[in-house]
C-alpha cells in the first residue's frame, strides 16, 4: 500500500491493527487518521508513535469519535485544565463480551450499576475496543492518568450514551449525547463514522469546523 504512496490512511480497525500499521504509516511519511486510540494509553508505544509522526509529511490525527467536545477540550488546556470526567452507560448487551462480563453479572441487572471507576489510562487498557474515545478525550485535555472515568450498565437505556465534565481556567463545560448504534451488532454508533468522514472532508473544504 505505502509503495503507492497515499496521501492519507484511515485506521478504523482494531487495536491490533493500530499496532501494526501505524508507525510504518507514519514513517513513511503519510498522514494517518486513526480511531483506535486506547493503545495510546500505553506510555512507552505513545512515545514511539509521536516520534514517528513528526515525519515530515506525516501527521496523527484522532477523529472526535463517539463524543463530542473534543475542540473546547484541547482548546481549554491550553489555559489550564482542572478536571476532565467521562462517564458512559450502555445497555447489558454493548458491555457483553468486554472485560465488563468479570466485573458484573449483564444478566442479572436490572438497574443502572457503576461497574468501573478509574482513570482514562486503566480504562482504555482494560477495555481496549471499548475505550477509545476515553483516549481521545485524555490525549485532548488533562491526560491519561488526571481523567477520571466511569462505566456503567444500565437496561434502561438502548443508545449509547456520554456524559463529559470539565472545569479550568475558560470555565465550566457539561456535554451529554445519547447516540444511535448500527449493525451489524449494535454495539457501534453511528457518530464514529461520521466523524471520520467530517475529518476527511475538512483536508480540502473551504469551510473548515
Amino acid at each position: 500500500m505505502l509503495e503507492r504512496k497515499p496521501d492519507l490512511v484511515i485506521e478504523c480497525a482494531s487495536h491490533d491493527a493500530f499496532r501494526e500499521y501505524a508507525e510504518p504509516v507514519l514513517n513513511a511519511g503519510v498522514h494517518l487518521v486513526a480511531v483506535s486510540v486506547g493503545v495510546l494509553a500505553d506510555a512507552a508505544y505513545r512515545r514511539r508513535v509521536l516520534a514517528a509522526a513528526v515525519t515530515p509529511g506525516a501527521s496523527l490525527q484522532i477523529p472526535a469519535g463517539a463524543i463530542g467536545a473534543i475542540d473546547v477540550i484541547a482548546a481549554a488546556r491550553h489555559a489550564g485544565l482542572s478536571r476532565v470526567t467521562y462517564v458512559t452507560r450502555k445497555n447489558p448487551r454493548a458491555w457483553a463480551g468486554t472485560p465488563a462480563e468479570t466485573m458484573v453479572d449483564l444478566a442479572a441487572v436490572r438497574e443502572p450499576t457503576l461497574f468501573f471507576e478509574d482513570t482514562a489510562e486503566r480504562a482504555a487498557l482494560i477495555f481496549t475496543e471499548k475505550a477509545n474515545v476515553t483516549a481521545t478525550l485524555a490525549l485532548a485535555g488533562t491526560g491519561f492518568k488526571a481523567t477520571r472515568v466511569q462505566f456503567w450498565v444500565d437496561p434502561g437505556v438502548s443508545k449509547s450514551v456520554h456524559h463529559i465534565e470539565a472545569e479550568g481556567a475558560c470555565g465550566s463545560l457539561k456535554l451529554d449525547m445519547a447516540n444511535n448504534v448500527v449493525s451489524p451488532n449494535n454495539k457501534a454508533s453511528l457518530q464514529t463514522a461520521m466523524s471520520i468522514i467530517q475529518v476527511v472532508r475538512n483536508r480540502t473544504a473551504v469551510l473548515r469546523f
